[in-house]
C-alpha cells in the first residue's frame, strides 16, 4: 500500500519535528565549545563582524553567523541557547526544504527514505545545535538547491534563479568554504537558463536567458567584490590553515567518511566500504546520465544531472585551488557540503533509476534502515564528535563553584588548563560572572601555583601525579577535575606598588580616542625577588563609558634585558564591567614564569587597541611569593 501524498507530509513532518526537538534540546545542553566561545569572546561581543585588521585566528569569524550571534544575545542575554538559535533556524530551512524536495517524488516510500538519509547523519545534526557557520550555511544551501529545482522545472526561470542565487550568498557569508558551490551553481543557473532543443533554439532563448539572470549575475558580482578581498586577506594573515596536504581522497573523502561514522569503533572495513559505495554511486550515475544524453534523453533529468554536477565540480575546484593557490584540502566539517550534495544526488539517481528497475528503491530502504541504527548508536545529549573534550568545561566550573577555596592574598583562583579549554571557560566566566575565577589562558598545565586543574587524559604524562590529588573523572571523556597536592604555608606580599589619579581631572585618568595605553607599572626584577614560586596580581578600578564596544585588556608581559618578550598575558575588563555608570574593580593574576631572571622586565598596564573610552581611579601591582616547608 502506497501512501497518499497528505500521508507522505504527515510522516515527513513527523520525522522533521522529532530531529527538531533533538537539536533543541541539545542546543539548550550542551557546554559551549571552543570554536563557538571564540567567535563569541574575540568577534561578537566586540560588535567585530567586517574586521580591519587579520591575525591567523580571523577564519573562526563566520561573518553570517557572528552577526546573528550578537543579535541574538542583545536580545536575550548571554547564553548558550541564545548563541545556537541562528543554528536551529537554518536546521528549520534544511529540513523544510528538503522536505519540499523530496515530497514530489512518484514513489513516496522512497521519498519517506530519502528523508531520512539525507536528515539522519548525526555529524551533521551536530552542526544543527552549534553557534557555527557550518549549520546555518548548510541550511541555506538546502534552501538554494530547492529554489534551483523549481527554476529547472518551472517555467518561471527568473524569478526562482534569483531566489537560489540569493540562498546560496548567503550560505556563502555563512561559511566561505561555500564560495565554490556558489560559483558552480551561478554556471548552472545560466546553463539552465539558455538549455534547448539544438543551437537555434539556444540562441532563441539567449534574450530571455540574459533578462532572466541579470539580477542573479548582480548578486553574484557584489558576493565576489565584497568576499574575494577578505579571503585574499585571510590567506594572507595564514589564516586558511585548516585543511590537509595530502590528497583530496585521503584528506576529504576519508575525513569526512571517518566523522559520519562518528568514532564508534567499527572496523576499518566498514570506512572503506562506505567510501567505496560513494565512488560507485557516482560513477553510476555519470555513466547513466551520459547514456541518456546520448539517447538525446538528457533534458527529462537536468536537476539530477545538474546535483551530480554541483558535488563534481565543487569537489574538482577545491582540487585545483589547492594546485594553483596552495590552499589545504577541505577536511572534516569544511567538507561537510560535499555529504549533503552527495546524498541528494544519491536519492535524486535512484529516483530515475526507479523509471526502470523498481526494485532499486529497496537500496535505499536498507540505506535509511543503516542510518537509523547508526544515528540511535550515536544519539546522545552530552557532547558534538568534533569537540566532545569540551562536553564537561561547564560540569568542571560548576564542581570547582562548590569546593573552590580562595588563597589569601589573592582576590582570585587560577585554573591549569589545555589549549583546549581556555576560551569556554572565559565565555562561562563571564556568562555566570565568575569574578573569583581569574582569566584562563593556555599555560603550563603542570605549574603547581594553580588552585585548580582541568585536565585531558592526554595531559596526564606531563602532570607529576604524586604532587596532585584528582577529585573527579568525568565519564564518557575521562577529563579529570585536580588540586596540588600541597598547599603553600604562606603567601605574602613582597611588593606592592600603588598607582592613582586623584590628582587628574574628576579623580581618573581618562583613555580615549588619542591614548592607547594606560599609565602602569614598570619593574626589573632584583635578586630579592626572583628566588622561588611567585604569582604576580594586577588590580584596577575602572569604569567604561563605551561598554558595548569595549575590548579593552589588562596586560603582564616579561621580557628579557634584550627586550625580547617571552610572556604577555592578558585579561578582559569587560568582563567585570556591567553597566556604563559604576566603578568596578578588575583583577588579574598571572604565574611568574620559571625562566625569570634577575634583569628581566615586568610590566602591567591596560591596552586600548581600538581607543575605546575608559576611566581609570586607582592601579595596583603585587609580587605575591608562595612559601612552602
Amino acid at each position: 500500500m502506497k501512501p497518499s501524498q497528505k500521508q507522505t507530509d504527515l510522516a515527513l513532518g513527523g520525522i522533521a519535528a522529532l530531529l527538531f526537538m533533538y537539536t533543541c534540546i541539545r542546543a539548550m545542553r550542551l557546554s559551549i565549545t571552543w570554536d563557538e566561545a571564540y567567535t563569541y569572546i574575540e568577534f561578537a561581543r566586540n560588535g567585530k563582524v567586517f574586521l580591519r585588521d587579520y591575525e591567523m585566528m580571523s577564519a573562526n569569524n563566520h561573518l553570517l553567523n557572528t552577526a546573528l550571534m550578537m543579535a541574538f544575545t542583545k536580545l536575550f542575554g548571554l547564553h548558550e541557547f541564545a548563541m545556537r538559535i541562528p543554528a536551529l533556524m537554518a536546521h528549520l530551512l534544511f529540513l523544510f526544504f528538503s522536505a519540499r524536495l523530496l515530497r514530489n517524488f512518484d514513489n513516496k516510500w522512497l521519498a519517506l527514505s530519502a528523508f531520512v538519509i539525507l536528515n539522519v547523519n548525526p555529524y551533521l545534526l551536530d552542526f544543527f545545535s552549534l553557534a557555527r557557520g557550518y549549520g546555518l550555511s548548510l541550511g541555506l544551501m538546502m534552501a538554494g538547491v530547492y529554489f534551483f529545482w523549481l527554476a529547472c522545472t518551472t517555467g518561471r526561470k527568473g524569478r526562482w534563479s534569483l531566489a537560489a542565487m540569493l540562498f546560496a550568498s548567503l550560505a556563502v557569508f555563512a561559511n566561505f568554504v561555500l564560495l565554490n558551490y556558489c560559483l558552480v551553481l551561478f554556471g548552472l543557473l545560466w546553463l539552465n537558463a539558455v538549455r534547448g532543443e539544438g543551437t537555434s533554439a539556444m540562441r532563441t532563448k539567449m534574450p530571455a536567458a540574459i533578462k532572466s539572470m541579470a539580477a542573479p549575475s548582480i548578486i553574484m558580482a557584489v558576493l565576489l567584490w565584497v568576499v574575494i578581498p577578505v579571503t585574499l586577506k585571510l590567506k594572507a594573515a595564514g589564516a586558511l590553515f585548516f585543511g590537509g596536504e595530502s590528497s583530496f581522497w585521503s584528506d576529504t573523502i576519508s575525513t569526512v567518511t571517518a566523522r559520519c561514522l562518528y568514532d564508534l569503533g567499527y572496523s576499518h572495513w566498514i570506512e572503506r566500504i562506505v567510501k567505496g559505495a560513494v565512488l560507485l554511486v557516482i560513477l553510476l550515475a555519470a555513466a547513466y546520465y551520459a547514456m541518456l544524453l546520448l539517447r538525446k534523453k538528457a533534458g527529462t533529468v537536468f536537476f539530477p544531472v545538474a546535483l551530480l554536477l554541483l558535488l563534481v565540480l565543487c569537489s574538482l575546484s577545491t582540487v585545483v585551488q589547492h594546485w594553483l593557490l596552495h590552499t589545504p584540502y577541505l577536511m572534516d566539517r569544511t567538507a561537510l557540503f560535499l555529504v549533503v550534495l552527495f546524498t541528494l544526488a544519491f536519492v535524486f539517481f535512484i529516483d530515475e533509476l526507479l523509471k526502470v528497475w523498481p526494485a532499486v528503491v529497496g537500496a535505499a530502504h536498507v540505506c535509511a534502515l543503516l542510518l537509523l541504527v547508526h544515528f540511535a548508536l550515536c544519539f546522545n545529549f552530552g557532547y558534538v564528535l568534533e569537540w566532545k573534550l569540551d562536553a564537561d568545561v561547564k560540569a568542571m566550573l560548576s564542581d570547582i563553584a562548590k569546593i573552590k577555596k580562595i588563597p589569601p592574598g589573592k582576590e582570585t583562583i587560577s585554573i591549569g588548563i589545555p589549549l583546549s579549554f581556555d576560551p569556554a571557560i572565559n565565555f562561562y566566566r563571564e556568562k555566570n560572572r565568575l569574578l573569583w575565577l581569574n582569566t584562563a589562558w593556555r599555560n603550563e598545565t603542570g605549574n603547581m601555583l594553580h588552585d585548580y586543574f582541568c585536565l585531558r587524559q592526554q595531559d596526564l604524562p606531563e602532570m607529576h601525579m604524586d604532587s596532585i590529588v584528582i577529585i573527579k573523572t568525568y565519564p564518557g571523556t575521562g577529563n579529570i577535575l585536580a588540586r596540588p597536592k600541597y598547599s603553600p604555608e604562606e603567601i605574602k606580599a613582597e611588593l606592592v606598588k600603588q598607582l592613582n589619579f586623584e590628582a587628574e581631572e574628576n579623580g581618573s585618568f581618562a583613555m580615549g580616542p588619542s591614548i592607547e595605553y594606560s599609565p602602569g607599572f614598570s619593574y626589573i626584577v632584583n635578586d630579592s625577588l626572583t628566588p622561588g614560586p611567585a604569582v604576580l596580581a594586577f588590580y584596577a578600578e575602572l569604569r567604561a563609558p563605551d561598554l558595548s564596544r569595549d575590548n579593552l585588556v589588562m596586560v603582564i608581559s616579561f621580557q628579557d634585558p634584550a627586550g625580547k618578550l617571552y610572556s604577555w598575558q592578558k585579561a578582559y575588563v569587560k568582563d567585570f564591567i556591567r553597566n556604563k555608570t559604576d566603578w568596578f574593580r578588575c583583577s588579574f593574576t598571572c604565574i611568574v614564569p620559571p625562566g625569570t631572571r634577575t634583569g628581566d622586565e615586568i610590566k602591567a598596564y591596560i591596552w586600548n587597541p581600538d581607543k575605546h573610552g575608559l576611566f581609570i581611579r586607582k592601579m595596583e601591582f603585587r609580587w605575591l611569593a608562595y612559601k612552602y616547608r
